[in-house]
């Protein structure tokens, strides 16, 4: 029986009402050299009865335990990224909640707009269903059966919801300024939720719910089967604050699907609050392995690309960046990266909604080709330590072939 369930929930409410109720029964019945003991041992199971039962209702808010056996577990299990694919489409979950969607596409690519989409991703491996967003380019409407496009997906912060990206950064319209400028390639977006109720980091907890997973298997999983998405690593992460921690940290344990990932704000070390810590278990190993700075450290990855941007009114992030920056250059040589610096604005939207545009550009360049040379902010200084080494982005790699028939861009395939 799971920990989480509802059924283990009634038996312990009803445990907590029996116990007491049956203490109460008891209480003159016992005889009287056993009316001690008895009465001690009474009062000692209604105790235990109410920590168990406020136990079980703090374990089911934060998903810390789902069964005896984790528990009673001694050590934290050791972790390891889930696979990124093999989610077969009959168990992805994607459903269109906008009514005639098809035909809403349509008249907003007439226009020369990409459409937004309400939508569920419903997890098919993590069990996980939530809302969100889905936004097609005006060149998925246009585009014939065949044509496929690469993906972006975005995360939120905390607190935060996928409407973030609509209502306060107007990512629709940002998106259909720079596919018009040809600055990058047409690109489906899915917006999921990231979190439903309390944090999550974007991570697998150890005891709890499997968000890694459910954004960075499932979703993609649900956005192949539904719409005419690339094959293989044809996705780009993006996120704000939180987001950011999510995007990098996601992008870098999937590099198999992710080509490239951004971070606003973000953060590179996995959170010790006391909301945050239960996520990782006991002991350092997980909370090691989903801090970004610790995985570029130890295992030297050679992607995604990473673009990391914080402003100058944002120490704190600033700080993260710099030292991602740098551990990167010292471990990590192979690894695509460059730090933006914009000179004034702090952890807020408005400055995010100004480095989005140059971040999608970059994002973009590992995604099939863009057509025209993309924006660029100022640089973050390079670490003394590096400072001869020179620039370790690659500018075009090349894992997409394109074409341009009647001004649309046209994929072919992925590498």
């Amino acid at each position: 029986m799971s920990l989480l369930g509802l059924p283990f929930l009634i038996v312990v409410c009803a445990a907590a009402v029996g116990v007491p109720a049956g203490a109460w029964f008891l209480w003159q019945r016992w005889p009287d050299r056993w009316a001690g003991p008895g009465r001690a041992v009474g009062l000692a199971l209604v105790m235990t009865m109410g920590a168990v039962l406020s136990a079980t209702l703090v374990n089911r808010s934060f998903g810390f335990y789902g069964s005896l056996s984790e528990l009673l577990a001694t050590s934290a299990r050791t972790y390891q990224p889930p696979p990124s694919f093999g989610v077969p489409a009959s168990r992805t979950r994607l459903v269109v909640l906008t009514p005639g969607w098809q035909q809403l596409a349509g008249r907003q690519a007439a226009a020369g707009r990409g459409a937004l989409l309400d939508v569920v991703f419903g997890g098919g491996r993590s069990g996980i269903s939530r809302r969100g967003l889905v936004y097609l380019p005006a060149a998925y409407a246009l585009g014939g059966s065949n044509d496929r496009l690469p993906v972006l997906e975005l995360f939120n912060g905390h607190p935060g919801k996928p409407h973030n990206f609509t209502d306060q950064l107007d990512i629709g319209r940002v998106l259909d300024t720079e596919i018009m400028a040809r600055r990058i390639p047409p690109m489906i977006v899915a917006i999921p939720t990231t979190y439903q109720g309390h944090v999550s980091e974007c991570v697998d907890a150890v005891h709890g719910e499997q968000n890694e997973t459910y954004l960075a298997v499932d979703v993609p999983a649900d956005m192949q089967s539904a719409f005419r998405v690339l094959p293989g690593r044809s996705f780009a992460a993006l996120g704000y604050s939180e987001g950011g921690f999510c995007a990098v940290n996601l992008g870098l344990h999937h590099p198999d699907r992710y080509a490239s990932a951004a971070s606003l704000s973000g953060y590179f070390r996995a959170a010790t609050d006391p909301g945050s810590r239960p996520l990782y278990g006991k002991g350092r190993a997980v909370l090691d392995r989903n801090s970004p700075i610790w995985w570029v450290a130890h295992r030297a990855p050679t992607g995604p690309a990473l673009y990391l941007v914080a402003s100058g009114q944002d120490p704190v992030s600033t700080r993260e960046d710099a030292q991602m920056l740098a551990v990167t250059h010292a471990s990590a040589p192979r690894l695509p990266i460059v730090a933006a610096q914009l000179p004034d604005g702090g952890h807020n939207f408005a400055t995010w909604a100004r480095a989005l545009p140059a971040t999608l550009d970059y994002l973009g360049r590992y995604l099939p080709m863009p057509l025209t040379p993309p924006l660029l902010l100022p640089m973050l200084p390079e670490p003394a330590a590096s400072a001869t080494a020179g620039p370790t982005a690659t500018p075009w790699p090349g894992n997409a072939r394109t074409s341009v028939r009647s001004g649309h861009w046209r994929a072919r395939g992925a590498g």
